[in-house]
């Protein structure tokens, strides 16, 4: 029997412990008083050894129990039983064959399938071996139980057959998470009986400059695991590619990047745009008014720009000729479309008046790419009444019985009301829109001016303020406002109060959609609320909250799982997405919803709202950085820490490697798992007896004193 760790023999010592205790006379416990020496003093009894042990069984108890826990510590292990050694020329192999997108090149896959045949050729009938596949992420063929299940003959056959059913696709490279998360399912799947086994993980890689390798840095490695990187070596030097930087429009029209390798032989390229994606057609005048040659010499890139795209389709395709590698060689580009949002205004004044509200909040709504304001007024005369109830109200003054009627109509269908409570009437008619009881509301008395507190930076509609710097509303006088008495609805919020904990700001909801009633004024005698910072970026967010245009147009990289809920908001049931190969799937439309973007190009988005159907496209393109194809060096992996072949027969010296078969050996025998089960059922009988023991003396043991 060899120990692996026998310094922990010494603690066969403590043997001697229990020895010593049973030869030592202790106080006698058991005491019988007498009234005659009640006014002596007590003097202890001397303590003197032993000449003989009582208790042998008790005794060899307590030394067995400490002789079993050194033993234990030791980790005991059979060198000599046959069954039980193991070969050191058997290995647990991992093979990697890498399948991102850059593996696409000509003659790379081919290459990489050639090592993975000759690696199952040479597997030994000891060894254990995985079959993996990896990109950005470590997916699984046949894992290291499949393989023992198999029998051995078709073993190599069925990890062929796997690997023939995949191809390179087009994600990223992720090494540095990848091969961590290797040693770990390696780990994992090998089971105790291989625990300690010396692990090869075969990389079969392109190795190209964009495979992230920087979170290797870090990673602290096992002793028993090497890494061999086998490299594929492209048929051509260099590459190029091709990214969409800029947005479209009327101004910039469409920025592209142009990026070029170091190692490229090429330096003349030429660009072209295509925008019939949407069955539009382009005439040839156009379509060669859409080329541009440009020149990028090697490691540089550079950018030029398209003007004459802007008005003919909303999706466009970039292409790149005169480069050997076509795998990067288009990127997709989805202009936002843009959402025109109608808001009507009902209230008196001119829009040429500054003492008026109508002219500045005429003034205060910005059109953006995403969305254009067409403003209403109702004193004009010329607007229909189906404009306001299909889009955002801000109502400044009462309200016919009509109006009201269509103003509790359109918010229960889903849109937004602003009741400027410059009056009680008007406060109590927002609470009368929604359908609700209308509480006790009064006119204030305010002392100088009110300040507005605990404003709710959690709602939509405040993001813009929730930041230290933007949430401070202190600096906004109020002098006169309305005070609402009695329990609010249960299905309002409370967005901001007023001195004396007083409703400032209430959201009140009615069916699909909601009515935010301000308590005060907006301008002149209530409040200098228009001319604060914070009223146009309010009211743009309630507009943005209000049409959904508050997040910027989705730009993807192929790999990501998008979030369909960036689209669909709040909308309910599912969602249809189309992939750029035309294969359609439904999603669920919910907050964890999303879909993978396993390929580059535009995909295609169908739900329905309360406003009907809908659609939505994105774009989806290739990690840029799986274009940089140089090839890394294997120094640059070595410095890292990563333990190549050769570094790891220089570390391990051959005690260590004897030291590493004898944990193999023992972490297959686990022996002092049975050690300590044994311990332990002697320190329950030990525990026993000596309780038994104890007791029984204490009424049998005679006065000593």
């Amino acid at each position: 029997m060899s120990f692996l760790a026998p310094l922990y023999l010494a603690g066969l010592a403590a043997i001697g412990l229990p020895i010593l205790f049973h030869m030592i006379r202790r106080t006698p416990k058991g005491k019988v008083p007498f009234s005659t020496l009640m006014f002596l003093e007590a003097s202890p009894p001397k303590v003197t050894s032993r000449s003989k042990i009582e208790h042998w069984l008790l005794l060899l108890l307590r030394a067995t129990a400490i002789i079993l826990l050194a033993l234990a510590f030791s980790r005991p292990f059979m060198r000599q039983s046959e069954d039980q050694t193991v070969d050191t020329e058997s290995k647990r192999r991992a093979i990697l064959v890498d399948v991102s997108a850059s593996m696409r090149r000509d003659g790379l896959w081919e290459q990489a399938t050639q090592k993975v045949d000759a690696l199952l050729k040479d597997v030994k009938p000891d060894d254990s071996v995985g079959l993996f596949v990896f990109d950005n992420e470590l997916l699984p063929l046949l894992s290291f139980e499949e393989w023992s299940g198999l029998k051995a003959g078709h073993q190599a056959t069925i990890a062929q057959e796997r690997l023939n059913e995949v191809s390179p696709g087009w994600m990223g490279t992720n090494l540095g998470a990848v091969l961590p998360e290797a040693v770990t399912a390696v780990q994992d799947e090998a089971g105790e009986k291989t625990a300690a086994r010396a692990t090869e993980i075969v990389v079969i890689t392109d190795l190209q400059r964009g495979s992230r390798i920087e979170g290797l840095q870090t990673y602290e490695w096992p002793d028993a695991v090497t890494v061999d990187v086998q490299l594929v070596e492209a048929m051509t030097t260099g590459n190029a590619s091709v990214q969409v930087v800029g947005s479209i429009d009327e101004k910039s029209g469409l920025r592209v990047r142009i990026e070029n390798v170091a190692d490229s032989p090429h330096e003349r390229f030429n660009v072209q745009t295509a925008s019939n994606l949407d069955g539009d057609t382009i005439s040839a005048t156009e379509l060669v008014a859409m080329q541009q040659e440009v020149h990028v010499p090697p490691e540089q890139n550079r950018v030029v720009q398209f003007k004459d795209v802007s008005n003919v389709s909303r999706s466009v395709v970039v292409s790149l000729s005169g480069d050997d590698d076509s795998f990067d060689n288009q990127a997709w580009y989805v202009r936002p479309q843009t959402s025109r949002v109608p808001v009507l205004y009902r209230g008196n004044g001119e829009s040429s008046d500054p003492n008026e509200l109508r002219y500045y909040l005429e003034r205060a709504f910005l059109s953006t790419p995403a969305r254009a304001i067409d403003f209403y007024a109702d004193v004009d005369g010329d607007t229909p009444d189906e404009a306001w109830m299909t889009g955002l109200s801000i109502v400044a003054k009462s309200l016919s019985v009509e109006q009201l009627s269509m103003s509790s109509k359109a918010v229960e269908d889903g849109w937004t009301l602003i009741v400027v409570g410059s009056s009680v009437e008007l406060c109590e008619q927002a609470f009368e829109i929604t359908g609700t009881t209308v509480p006790d509301i009064s006119e204030a008395n305010v002392e100088g001016y009110a300040m507005l507190s605990d404003v709710d930076l959690e709602h939509p509609i405040f993001q813009p303020f929730n930041d230290v710097r933007l949430a401070d509303f202190t600096k906004l006088p109020i002098w006169k406002h309305r005070i609402i008495d009695g329990e609010l609805p249960k299905s309002s919020r409370v967005l901001a109060l007023l001195d004396g904990r007083r409703p400032a700001i209430v959201e009140l909801t009615h069916g699909n959609g909601r009515v935010l009633l301000f308590t005060f004024g907006w301008h002149d005698v209530d409040s200098q609320f228009v001319l604060s910072s914070k009223f146009v970026p309010l009211m743009n967010s309630v507009v943005d909250d209000f049409a959904g245009t508050s997040v910027e147009p989705p730009r993807a990289l192929v790999g990501d799982q998008f979030s369909i809920n960036t689209l669909a908001g709040s909308a309910k049931g599912e969602m249809i997405v189309t992939a750029p190969s035309g294969l359609e799937h439904s999603v669920e439309i919910s907050p964890s919803g999303s879909a993978l973007l396993s390929e580059p190009g535009v995909y295609a988005f169908a739900w329905a709202d309360r406003d009907g159907p809908r659609t939505a496209s994105i774009a989806a393109n290739l990690d840029p950085l799986e274009s940089r194809t140089d090839a890394l060096g294997l120094d640059e992996i070595r410095a890292l820490g990563v333990p190549l072949p050769d570094v790891v027969e220089a570390r391990l010296t051959s005690d260590e490697k004897r030291q590493l078969l004898a944990r193999e050996l023992e972490s297959r025998q686990r022996f002092w798992q049975w050690v300590i089960l044994v311990g332990i059922v002697l320190l329950l009988i030990e525990t026993w007896l000596a309780g038994h023991l104890a007791g029984g003396g204490a009424q049998s043991e005679p006065d000593t004193t």
